[in-house]
């Protein structure tokens, strides 16, 4: 079996993976998709996970993103690598660009093509954590989602 290390995630990037893992699974650790490119809670590609680990030092095997705690491990070694200070600070935290470099890939933020899936997401993030997040007015381009002092 697979030693995962924990990850020290914060509120945010933890209810971001969890609506991706609803969208893109419904948080099935064993689903296939994307006619078979795809694995895991995640849907990680292979060239995905690939991109994640040669700049890591998470090791492991394609097939090891069966396994949530290791998909969600490279999806924060891919968000380090692409997405950094979007994902890893939180005062820069952007849920938007997160969930649509993970959707179509490193320069997945600037493709229309993600606009939809990122809708998906947003519409799991207002409804699953009302509480938690707040919308920026997009005019004033600042971050989509910040999370409210508690």
């Amino acid at each position: 079996m697979l030693a995962v290390p924990q990850l020290d995630l914060t509120p945010q990037q933890t209810e971001l993976i969890d609506a991706l893992i609803q969208i893109e699974s419904n948080g099935n650790d064993d689903a296939v998709g994307d006619n078979g490119n795809a694995i895991g809670c995640l849907q990680i590609w292979k060239i995905y996970h690939t991109d994640a680990t040669e700049r890591s030092n998470i090791g492991g095997k394609y097939l090891d993103c069966y396994t949530r705690s290791y998909a969600i491990m490279v999806f924060d070694a891919y968000m380090q690598r692409y997405a950094r200070s979007a994902w890893t600070d939180p005062l820069k935290f952007d849920a938007e660009k997160v969930a649509r470099i993970h959707n179509g890939g490193p320069k997945g933020y600037k493709k229309t093509a993600t606009i939809k899936y990122w809708n998906k997401v947003k519409k799991v993030l207002d409804v699953a954590y009302p509480l938690c997040y707040t919308m920026y007015n997009e005019i004033n381009q600042l971050p989509r989602f910040v999370l409210l002092a508690q």
